[in-house]
């Protein structure tokens, strides 16, 4: 039977070689003798952290038809490490203690046995927050502008990450944006009111410390009356400004006064609880042409050429036009002033009819004021600060054109407001206050307590401005 099996098995064996079939080997197991490879990268490649507690993320492949990447180990020394786990993708990680640079260091290994080289990737590890100092105006204990210069140092420790941003606050509760950090910044106090202000600077660095809140203070008084301040418009067109102290004055006229009107009372007290700037000239045609590249005034005859007059021919409403274009340029508070700003700057500390006093027999006022009977031969605007200023220094407050104020026009001060702000509650009509005299008016319109109303432009309107 034996011998007749193998007969049989060599036939078979001759018959599949005939006909080309060749029997299959039995399946051995994988040959793999080529080390894995991959990444490591530390907190999405974030170049510091303020903790030890970091994520790292991990790739990993095996050779094409290789035997498969089956486990990882970490180090940070490169010489002790973790046991072999599973692999992820990502996983949490404690740095070694201690601020510095870190390294952590990733092992693959496959079914085969093979080890992958180390690979590696490190962060700054930093938990010292930075310092830092503020100064206002170099130490100044007072300033008589809101806008300051602030003094700036800022320091990390050594081998921090360093100082990547600062940011500002008045109150320690809202703050700005962050910005670059800079050893000086123009800052501008948060209000006019006067007395100690302070400003606060907080820095941060690279790694996301906080430093600790710095401040400085300063107080902000009143200029001395009478200075002056030079805001240059396109074109280094000057605009002077000069301070008006705070203070309390009668306004309107009294019932004896000669001439007044009825709409010059009641007669009351306003106070003044702080300061402001005032126009020391009319604003002239130069200056609204600097900020506006319009000229109003040459459709209107009665009109000087002369850029030094005063700019006419605006209404209340163009006016409130310049002050938003001329804000917008200079980053200030321009407006018109309220009624009682006119007459309390154009008084002067005086209680006369006029400024520069009664003047019964109107002998004085040819100095002082351009008004009709001065103007006989040319009816128009002049140009400005020719008169004699008044006692605080300012031109044309009684002559020249007539000023528009803020305030609506009421036809008397009963309910008018005690504060110096200006009245803008809207009667029917709702016409604007003009105060002061013009080239067009006799000697009433020069008078200190006179107003008039309208809400358009004319050859003997003009404006001056305050903040």
């Amino acid at each position: 039977m034996k011998k007749t099996s193998l007969g049989l098995g060599l036939m078979l064996a001759a018959v599949l070689l005939a006909l080309g079939v060749m029997p299959q080997p039995v399946a051995g197991a994988v040959t793999d003798t080529t080390a894995p490879t991959g990444t490591i990268v530390i907190n999405g490649n974030q170049s510091c952290t303020n903790s030890r507690n970091v994520t790292i993320a991990m790739t990993w492949a095996d050779e094409v038809g290789g035997s498969g990447v089956a486990r990882m180990r970490f180090s940070n020394d490169g010489s002790t490490w973790t046991a072999y786990e599973s692999l992820t993708a990502s996983r949490s990680y404690q740095l070694p203690a201690g601020d510095g640079y870190k390294t952590v260091r990733v092992q693959f290994i496959d079914l085969a046995n093979n080890r992958s080289i180390t690979y590696s990737d490190y962060i700054r590890l930093d938990t010292v927050a930075p310092t830092g100092t503020i100064i206002i105006n170099k130490g100044d204990l007072t300033t008589t502008k809101q806008s300051v210069t602030l003094g700036l140092t800022y320091a990390d420790n050594a081998g921090g990450s360093g100082v990547a941003r600062m940011r500002f606050s008045d109150n320690g509760s809202t703050w700005t944006n962050w910005m670059y950090p800079t050893a000086t910044k123009a800052y501008k106090l948060p209000k006019a009111d006067l007395g100690y202000q302070t400003v606060r600077v907080q820095y941060l660095d690279a790694a996301n410390n906080y430093s600790p809140v710095y401040n400085d203070y300063i107080k902000l008084v009143e200029p001395a009356a009478g200075t002056e301040e030079t805001t240059l418009l396109p074109g280094s067109v000057p605009l002077v400004m000069k301070w008006v102290s705070a203070g309390t004055f009668a306004m309107g006229s009294p019932v004896t006064e000669s001439l007044r009107g009825a709409d010059e009372g009641p007669q009351h007290s306003v106070t003044f609880a702080s300061g402001f700037w005032m126009g020391k000239f009319q604003v002239t045609k130069r200056q609204w042409y600097a900020v506006m590249g319009t000229t109003p005034w040459t459709s209107y005859t009665h009109v000087s050429s002369d850029l030094d007059s005063p700019a006419v021919g605006v209404s209340w409403d163009d006016i409130q036009s310049f002050v938003t274009a001329l804000n917008a340029l200079t980053g200030k508070t321009f407006h018109l002033p309220s009624e009682a700003q006119s007459e309390y700057t154009a008084r002067a500390g005086t209680t006369t009819r006029f400024w520069w006093g009664d003047d019964p027999s109107y002998s004085i006022i040819d100095a002082n004021a351009w008004y009709y009977n001065d103007c006989l031969n040319d009816q128009y605007a002049h140009v400005v600060g020719l008169k004699l200023p008044n006692a605080w220094g300012f031109y044309d407050m009684c002559g020249n054109v007539l000023e528009y104020c803020q305030d609506y026009y009421h036809d008397s001060y009963t309910g008018a407001p005690t504060d110096g702000s200006a009245w803008m509650s809207a009667p029917a009509g709702s016409y604007h206050v003009l105060h002061g005299g013009c080239f067009a008016g006799d000697w009433t319109y020069a008078r200190s307590a006179h107003r008039s109303n309208n809400t358009g432009g004319h050859y003997f309107f003009g404006f001056r401005l305050v903040r």
